[in-house]
């Protein structure tokens, strides 16, 4: 009988993982051969996700883009590594049913697990992809943002930790607060603070 930790350490191509991911009751992510098993996320991750959604996908939706939560696969790099953003915003120019493979935006909603990941080599593989405009880290236990921006060939940091701050997305003519993104979310903050 095989095991989880079997089907884990087990090197996998690109396409063994894609057909895989089609049927598979758990999502994975992948990276060189290795599947990565995607958590289940608390309902605050969710509920983050879910509010920038409802704040800005319509104005997306009406400027003609894809907008894709938790479930679509990003080819950050094909045939080597897949992703699995919260939220992601294509131009409609991709005829694949699975795959996203030219995102301009993707939001991680990070958790104490995914943190290190999300900083680190996701924030490297975001930012290495030519059509990538914005990447938004949001923190899930406090209100804190970090929005990296392209301006030509150099990304630019932006950190925002309170309720009015802004985010502004020129190229989409739109903007978002902090407050619409934590809208609804008891964070760690507020546990403390009662």
């Amino acid at each position: 009988m095989t095991s989880i930790a079997d089907v884990l350490e087990k090197q996998y191509t690109a396409g063994e993982y894609l057909e895989l991911e089609k049927t598979s009751e758990t999502k994975h992510e992948y990276y060189y051969g290795k599947l990565i098993p995607m958590a289940g996320e608390k309902k605050k991750a969710n509920r983050i996700a879910n509010n920038i959604n409802l704040k800005i996908s319509p104005a997306l939706i009406e400027k003609g883009l894809e907008v894709y939560l938790h479930d679509v696969k990003a080819a950050v790099k094909p045939d080597h590594i897949y992703r699995y953003p919260d939220y992601m915003v294509e131009l409609p120019e991709d005829e694949d049913a699975y795959l996203v493979f030219e995102p301009i935006l993707a939001v991680e909603v990070a958790s104490e697990d995914s943190m290190t990941r999300d900083r680190g080599r996701k924030l490297d593989e975001y930012t290495h992809l030519p059509s990538m405009q914005y990447y938004l880290i949001v923190y899930q236990e406090e209100m804190l943002v970090e929005f990296y921006v392209r301006d030509g060939q150099k990304w630019t940091l932006e950190v925002f930790s309170q309720a009015a701050d802004i985010i502004k997305l020129p190229a989409f003519g739109l903007q978002i607060t902090l407050e619409a993104i934590y809208a609804g979310v008891k964070l760690e903050a507020d546990d403390k603070a009662g």
